[in-house]
Protein backbone atom coordinates (compact mmCIF):
# COMPACT_ATOMS: atom_id res chain seq x y z
CA UNK A 1 0.00 0.00 0.00
CA UNK A 2 2.95 2.29 0.60
CA UNK A 3 3.97 2.09 -3.06
CA UNK A 4 0.53 3.24 -4.14
CA UNK A 5 0.52 6.23 -1.79
CA UNK A 6 4.01 7.27 -2.90
CA UNK A 7 2.92 7.01 -6.54
CA UNK A 8 -0.12 9.16 -5.81
CA UNK A 9 2.03 11.74 -4.02
CA UNK A 10 4.43 11.84 -6.95
CA UNK A 11 1.58 12.27 -9.44
CA UNK A 12 0.06 15.04 -7.34
CA UNK A 13 3.41 16.84 -7.28
CA UNK A 14 3.72 16.54 -11.07
CA UNK A 15 0.18 17.81 -11.48
CA UNK A 16 0.76 20.81 -9.23
CA UNK A 17 4.03 21.65 -11.00
CA UNK A 18 2.37 21.54 -14.41
CA UNK A 19 -0.52 23.68 -13.21
CA UNK A 20 1.91 26.20 -11.70
CA UNK A 21 3.79 26.46 -15.00
CA UNK A 22 0.72 27.58 -16.97
CA UNK A 23 0.43 31.09 -15.46
CA UNK A 24 4.19 31.45 -15.70
CA UNK A 25 3.99 30.68 -19.43
CA UNK A 26 1.23 33.27 -19.75
CA UNK A 27 3.34 35.84 -17.97
CA UNK A 28 6.35 35.08 -20.18
CA UNK A 29 4.19 35.34 -23.29
CA UNK A 30 3.04 38.83 -22.30
CA UNK A 31 6.46 40.30 -21.52
CA UNK A 32 6.82 43.34 -23.77
CA UNK A 33 4.09 42.15 -26.16
CA UNK A 34 2.13 44.43 -28.40
CA UNK A 35 -1.47 43.93 -29.35
CA UNK A 36 -0.72 41.28 -31.98
CA UNK A 37 -2.46 40.38 -35.18
CA UNK A 38 -5.85 38.69 -35.18
CA UNK A 39 -5.36 37.26 -38.65
CA UNK A 40 -5.30 33.48 -38.94
CA UNK A 41 -2.42 32.50 -41.16
CA UNK A 42 -1.36 29.10 -42.37
CA UNK A 43 1.01 28.85 -39.41
CA UNK A 44 -1.85 29.48 -36.97
CA UNK A 45 -3.89 26.70 -38.55
CA UNK A 46 -0.88 24.41 -38.45
CA UNK A 47 -0.40 25.06 -34.73
CA UNK A 48 -4.14 24.51 -34.15
CA UNK A 49 -3.90 21.18 -35.98
CA UNK A 50 -0.82 20.12 -34.03
CA UNK A 51 -2.56 21.06 -30.78
CA UNK A 52 -5.58 18.99 -31.69
CA UNK A 53 -3.33 16.10 -32.69
CA UNK A 54 -1.48 16.29 -29.36
CA UNK A 55 -4.72 16.32 -27.38
CA UNK A 56 -6.30 13.44 -29.28
CA UNK A 57 -3.09 11.42 -29.18
CA UNK A 58 -2.70 12.04 -25.47
CA UNK A 59 -6.27 11.01 -24.77
CA UNK A 60 -5.90 7.86 -26.84
CA UNK A 61 -2.59 6.81 -25.27
CA UNK A 62 -3.87 7.64 -21.79
CA UNK A 63 -7.05 5.64 -22.36
CA UNK A 64 -5.09 2.65 -23.64
CA UNK A 65 -2.66 2.66 -20.71
CA UNK A 66 -5.39 3.13 -18.12
CA UNK A 67 -7.55 0.39 -19.61
CA UNK A 68 -4.68 -2.10 -19.59
CA UNK A 69 -3.57 -1.20 -16.10
CA UNK A 70 -7.13 -1.20 -14.79
CA UNK A 71 -7.70 -4.74 -16.00
CA UNK A 72 -4.42 -5.92 -14.46
CA UNK A 73 -5.05 -4.10 -11.17
CA UNK A 74 -8.47 -5.74 -10.87
CA UNK A 75 -6.73 -9.11 -10.85
CA UNK A 76 -3.84 -8.08 -8.58
CA UNK A 77 -3.94 -4.67 -6.89
CA UNK A 78 -0.25 -4.83 -6.03
CA UNK A 79 1.02 -5.53 -9.57
CA UNK A 80 3.99 -3.14 -10.01
CA UNK A 81 3.87 -3.22 -13.82
CA UNK A 82 0.18 -2.31 -13.86
CA UNK A 83 0.82 0.45 -11.34
CA UNK A 84 3.59 1.89 -13.54
CA UNK A 85 1.26 1.74 -16.57
CA UNK A 86 -1.41 3.57 -14.61
CA UNK A 87 1.13 6.18 -13.55
CA UNK A 88 2.38 6.55 -17.14
CA UNK A 89 -1.19 7.03 -18.36
CA UNK A 90 -1.75 9.81 -15.85
CA UNK A 91 1.53 11.55 -16.70
CA UNK A 92 0.82 11.35 -20.45
CA UNK A 93 -2.56 12.96 -19.91
CA UNK A 94 -1.07 15.75 -17.83
CA UNK A 95 1.76 16.36 -20.29
CA UNK A 96 -0.60 16.59 -23.24
CA UNK A 97 -2.77 19.07 -21.35
CA UNK A 98 0.34 21.13 -20.62
CA UNK A 99 1.32 21.05 -24.28
CA UNK A 100 -1.83 23.01 -25.12
CA UNK A 101 -0.51 25.92 -23.04
CA UNK A 102 2.88 25.64 -24.74
CA UNK A 103 1.24 25.82 -28.18
CA UNK A 104 -0.62 28.95 -27.02
CA UNK A 105 2.70 30.42 -25.96
CA UNK A 106 4.08 29.68 -29.40
CA UNK A 107 1.16 31.43 -31.07
CA UNK A 108 1.59 34.52 -28.92
CA UNK A 109 5.38 34.81 -28.93
CA UNK A 110 6.58 33.32 -32.20
CA UNK A 111 3.64 33.95 -34.50
CA UNK A 112 2.74 37.33 -32.95
CA UNK A 113 -0.87 36.35 -32.51
CA UNK A 114 -3.40 38.31 -30.54
CA UNK A 115 -4.00 37.45 -26.91
CA UNK A 116 -7.39 35.89 -27.71
CA UNK A 117 -5.70 33.54 -30.18
CA UNK A 118 -3.19 32.35 -27.60
CA UNK A 119 -5.94 31.91 -25.00
CA UNK A 120 -8.05 29.88 -27.41
CA UNK A 121 -5.47 27.13 -27.09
Amino acid sequence: MSEISSTLRKLRLIQLALIAVIPILGWVAEIDRRRGSSDWTLQHWLVAGLTLWAVLGGVRIRHRLLRRSGEALKKDASDPKALRQWEAGQVVGLAMAESVAVWGLLVRMVLGGALWQALSF
